[in-house]
């Protein structure tokens, strides 16, 4: 056996290597320069590092949560709560943390004024504290702030700063620094919670498990190399590659940072995973090849130069597909994606670079001095054999893969994904802490509140208007799952009771039923008053009666006095009496030439009498004598009826009949009066009697309207038959404003309902009822007040709902990108269809299979929903490294199947079963490392994608593609048919078992 072979054919393949290298190939002529000047490539890479590292801070420093807000501003629900908050004067504030006070004993006075000393001291504080929220200076808040099992009171805290910024984290330590110390004291307890303190906290352990994660990952990568390689110096060669590379990407991508790009602490945590995952694995690629041609008998120079131009392509592919994949998530709509895409795109971009130049280049270095010599293949024979197993059996093979793989991807079915921040801590933090304080006294969705919105050109504080809010809102409140929907109709979850229909008619059937009672309870005081109507009537019927007694009377009395005047008149004495007293009668007085002057004609008759009596001739003279005695008849006369006269005389003068005939007048007068008056008493009298038989009508009436209305009170009560009315009297009342500045805008233009739902704020569920609440409230807008305003939600589960649907779009993207970038790669690579059609089938299926085992690791046995960042990183990250070694796989399979399908199978999975294992184990280790994280969403993207790759890295790529590739057979090339002759190699001179 002729062992000196390599050393004949020495000259032949270095002038092979010459014309090889004189063709304008891209890693022909970069091995060329790898070659003659290893020592400017490693200085070109230092020097990159170490002005990178002088001109732009580090990217730990300049990472930062700072854009926490995922949803892009113009989304719905930011839109919204940027327009309510505008609408309600208030404050956009989305950094608030949440002080949790608690005493399970009872909260007592003390503990309030250990309540008011803290919001006194956070009002105060101007320098960290924006806003504070508090029952002190808003009573009605203390029924939503105050447990209703009176143990624990929860305050709303704006933090000054950007949230997640190092300025807010810094203002919230010292926000809690004095929370903590004024309630040392006291018998509370306090917690801290919210999304400023669960991004506080993950920043904090994201910094700390970051030194875990990777500790871990260069234990476990050294270990692997190890074992390996069993090469001290082959094995550091990949860890110092990476090492490079990984500081000149970090100083790259936090270059990027300063002009915009937003990084996380979780980005870092995959781009540092990534770099050494992938860098490893190029290096592995290349290395394994290297070590392939040493065994060939090549010597060092050849080996690199040999490796470089037949691996390159191979690496450049797989480092296209990922990047490309990676970099088209910068056009995704989430930030989540979109900023990690990029950072990660550059990583991959670097660590490609830094594997076809800093590694051949001491790769060079070392080979030249025996440094890096290839150990006995171990692991050839089983590969062989394995080869063989899969060629004599390909369709058992299969089956039995995919008897593996199909049952854990239709586990994905059951997937389950939550966007609850929460989980992504261990349940020992600090915030979930304190979120479970809340939880256990206040309802679920007191944390995440919920609103619809609405927004409309006209006033919305109208009575109309306000009657269409209610229908909107009772619309709401009646889907399934809804606890309350408040507002100002419903303040307190229910209608305003005096403002349903029902309800008014209540009132008005309370006061008609009064009404009635009180006509009923008068009909002793309306029959007194009939009666004494009645007597009225019957009393001036009798003075009617004795008026015209006295009239006849008074005639008689004028009779009378005519007789007299009669008499008198015709009396020879009388007439020469008033004859004689004529001049001294007054003429002012009409009634004296009747009776008014008696008294003086008796007196100056007397007087006359007298003097006659005296006359001594008077006696003999007979006529003189009948004059006396005729005077002595008038004077006894006038005497008897003088006071008789004198009392009716004054009486008629008291009767206004001292006027010529108004004796007869006034009697006339008296006499209709009396007449009329006796007739309008009869009509009182009689219209007394009707009002009591109406007012009797009347409350029989009033009793039945009071029954009515009560009934309809009582039975239509109900939402829906109870009707809303809120009169102008109510819209002017002070507390109705009061009322209305919570829940109506100050221009009166917006309103807002506060839902609250039975579900968990963060579950799917409510998620999909927030859809469901908005279909609803817009339903009712038509042919209403509300029919031109706009209707939207704002809140945490709208905020998720509609996160979730932008997840669901860009994960589509992300899903049709990264296949068609896969296959498109493959075909390029190929030139062929078939082939790639399966390939990127198998990629697929091991994906869907690794997401099968999280659900039922993490999900069924753990408990814990899937993070729903998860799936999407994981599918693009296992479907790009699953193409890698594809690309290793099938490429090698093309170039040793020139004389058929079978035979290049068996060579290609010996050749290639060590390098894909070693490097889905390498690849593996830095994702398995994230198990060490305290953050939820890292241990499960690490544990999927780790898994992952040892599913596809042990099954797929080992015995699935194998398989496959042999049942199609000469069809994998389709269209271009066979592969192309490989070059020649002295490969086939070895004897079996020799290198």
């Amino acid at each position: 056996m002729n062992l000196n072979w390599p050393r004949r054919l020495t000259g032949v393949l270095r002038r092979n290597l010459a014309e090889r290298l004189s063709v304008s190939g891209m890693f022909e002529r970069l091995a060329h320069v790898v070659l003659r000047r290893p020592w400017l490539v490693i200085g070109v890479w230092l020097m990159l590092v170490v002005v990178l590292s002088v001109t732009i801070p580090p990217l730990m420093r300049l990472a930062s949560d700072r854009n926490q807000e995922l949803l892009p501003s113009n989304s719905a629900v930011m839109a919204a709560t940027r327009h309510m908050t505008e609408a309600f004067h208030e404050p956009g504030i989305q950094n608030i943390a949440l002080v949790v006070l608690t005493d399970e004993h009872g909260l007592t006075d003390a503990d309030e004024d250990v309540y008011r000393t803290l919001v006194d001291k956070l009002d105060r504080d101007q320098r960290d504290v924006v806003m504070v929220q508090d029952f002190i200076a808003q009573p009605p808040l203390r029924d939503v702030m105050e447990s209703k099992d009176h143990k624990a009171w929860f305050i709303p805290v704006g933090i000054a700063g950007e949230l997640g910024s190092p300025d807010s984290n810094a203002a919230y330590q010292r926000v809690v620094a004095t929370v903590k110390q004024t309630v040392a004291s006291s018998a509370l307890t306090v917690r801290m919670t919210g999304l400023t303190a669960t991004v506080a906290e993950r920043e904090e352990l994201g910094l700390s498990d970051l030194r875990v994660i990777e500790t871990a990952t260069l234990v476990m990568v050294v270990l692997i190399l190890l074992v390996v390689y069993r090469n001290f110096v082959t094995m550091l060669l990949p860890l110092v590659t990476i090492g490079v590379s990984q500081l000149a990407a970090t100083q790259l991508v936090a270059g990027l940072a300063e002009l915009g790009l937003g990084i996380s602490q979780q980005t870092i945590v995959f781009m540092s995973a990534m770099m050494i995952g992938a860098g490893v694995d190029y290096a592995v690629f290349l290395i394994s090849r290297y070590h392939e041609y040493l065994r060939q008998g090549l010597d060092s120079d050849q080996a690199v130069a040999r490796a470089l131009s037949a691996i390159g392509k191979v690496i450049a592919a797989s480092a296209a597909t990922v990047a490309v994949t990676f970099l088209g998530m910068g056009f995704t709509t989430l930030k989540v994606f979109s900023t990690v895409g990029p950072a990660l795109a550059v990583s991959i971009a670097v660590a490609f670079v830094a594997a076809i130049t800093l590694l051949p280049a001491m790769l060079v270095l070392g080979g030249r001095r025996g440094w890096v010599t290839p150990r006995r293949e171990l692991t050839d024979r089983f590969w062989r054999r394995s080869g063989i197993h899969i060629v004599r059996r390909p369709a058992a093979h299969l089956a039995a893969s995919l008897a593996v793989l199909i049952p854990l991807a239709l586990c994905v079915i059951a997937l389950h994904t939550s966007y609850d921040a929460r989980t992504s801590l261990p349940p020992s933090a600090e915030s979930n802490i304190g979120m479970a304080a809340i939880e256990q006294h206040f309802p679920a969705s007191i944390t995440a509140p919920q609103y619809i919105f609405i927004q409309s050109p006209h006033d919305l504080r109208t009575t109309k208007a306000l009657a269409d809010l209610e229908q909107m809102a009772q619309r709401v409140s009646q889907l399934p799952d809804i606890a309350t929907v408040q507002g100002v109709t419903r303040p307190t979850g229910a209608p305003l009771e005096q403002a349903t229909l029902s309800y008014q008619a209540g009132e008005i059937g309370n006061n008609l039923a009064d009404a009635s009672s009180k006509i009923a309870a008068s009909t002793d005081a309306r029959a007194a008053l009939t009666g004494g109507a009645n007597k009225l009537a019957d009393s001036l019927s009798t003075v009617r009666s004795q008026l015209t007694q006295t009239s006849t009377v008074l005639d008689g009395l004028s009779k009378t006095l005519a007789d007299v005047r009669t008499q008198l008149s015709s009396s020879t004495a009388f007439q020469d009496i008033q004859t004689a007293l004529a001049g001294e009668r007054s003429a002012a007085d009409p009634v004296a030439p009747d009776v008014g002057n008696l008294g003086d004609t008796a007196d100056l008759a007397e007087n006359v009498l007298n003097g006659l009596s005296t006359e001594p001739t008077c006696d003999t003279d007979p006529s003189c004598g009948d004059l006396k005695d005729r005077l002595q008849n008038l004077v006894d006369t006038l005497h008897k009826v003088q006071p008789s006269l004198d009392q009716a005389v004054k009486s008629m003068r008291g009767l206004g009949l001292d006027n010529p005939g108004g004796l007869q007048n006034s009697m006339a007068m008296l006499d209709q009066g009396a007449a009329a008056l006796a007739d309008g008493s009869r009509k009182i009298a009689d219209g007394v009697a009707t009002l009591d038989d109406q007012s009797k009508q009347l409350g029989e009436g009033l009793s039945h309207a009071s029954a009515f209305l009560l009934a309809m009170k009582l039975n239509a009560s109900e939402p829906g038959a109870a009707g809303f009315y809120i009169s102008p009297e109510i819209l002017g009342n002070d507390q109705f404003k009061d009322l209305a500045r919570v829940f109506m805008s100050p221009d009166g233009h917006a309103a807002r309902y506060l839902v609250q739902s039975k579900l968990d704020p963060y579950d799917t569920k409510a998620m999909d009822q927030v859809k469901s609440i908005l279909a609803t409230a817009r339903g009712a807008q038509a042919n209403t007040s509300l029919a031109d305003a706009s209707i939207s939600m704002s809140g945490m589960t709208p905020y998720y709902s509609e996160l979730r649907d932008y997840f669901n779009h860009d994960l589509r993207f992300i899903v049709l990108m990264t296949v068609a970038v896969v296959f498109l790669i493959l075909v390029l690579l190929l030139r062929a269809v078939v082939a790639p059609l399966y390939l990127v089938g198998t990629v697929i299926l091991s994906c869907l299979s690794s997401l099968g085992i999280g659900v039922i690791v993490l999900q069924l046995i753990g408990g814990q929903p899937m993070a729903a960042s998860t799936p999407g990183m994981a599918f693009i990250v296992l479907v790009a490294v699953g193409a890698d070694y594809n690309m290793l796989l099938i490429s090698r399979l093309r170039d040793e199947s020139p004389l058929g399908i079978r035979s290049g199978v068996i060579r290609t999975v010996r050749t290639t079963g060590s390098v894909i294992t070693s490097a889905g184990m390498i690849f593996a280790a830095p994702m398995l490392a994230m198990l060490f994280s305290s953050i939820g969403s890292i241990v499960q993207g690490g544990f999927i994608i780790g898994v992952g790759l040892l599913l596809d890295t042990f099954v797929v790529r080992t015995v699935t593609v194998p398989a496959l590739a042999v049942l199609v057979g000469k069809a994998n090339w389709w269209p271009s048919g066979r592969g192309r002759k490989p070059r020649p190699s002295p490969r086939s001179a070895i004897p079996a078992g020799t290198g």
